[in-house]
């Protein structure tokens, strides 16, 4: 997603309008996860979403010392700067932990006071409403 912003394929900002953006980072650098981040806060992403829920980290470089080097949630909270969001983090989905898989373009509720995120929809449909909407 973050590299596509610099291609034709970018979503449009306002597709970002008040959503749950959900991200992990597995394998790669802290750096990276900081300049992704940024890269997202320059789009105008950043200032259009309604929460942020941070999958379980796995196998970040830089991220093994927090004496020497910022935390993932320091980085995130850098980023974010005064943006007043809820996030969630350490979260089992994506790759990490069970691999819970989370859908796209469902409205969804997040309370990071809580720790909780509810679907408000369901994510799937029967065959027969997804044929129905195809004809309306």
């Amino acid at each position: 997603m973050v590299l596509a912003q610099a291609t034709r394929f970018a979503l449009p900002p306002d597709r970002y309008d008040g959503a749950v953006l959900f991200w992990e980072e597995i394998g790669g650098a802290a750096a990276h996860v900081w300049s992704y981040l940024q890269v997202m806060r320059h789009a105008g992403i950043l200032d259009r979403i309604a929460g942020m829920v941070v999958g379980t980290p796995r196998d970040i470089h830089g991220l093994e010392d927090p004496d020497v080097s910022p935390t993932l949630a320091e980085i995130v909270l850098d980023v974010l700067g005064d943006r007043d969001i809820p996030v969630l983090g350490n979260v089992d989905v994506g790759h990490a932990g069970p691999n819970l898989p989370m859908p796209v373009g469902i409205r969804a509720a997040l309370d990071a006071t809580q720790r909780t995120l509810s679907l408000l929809e369901p994510a799937v449909r029967q065959a027969s409403e997804v044929g129905d909407d195809q004809h309306s």
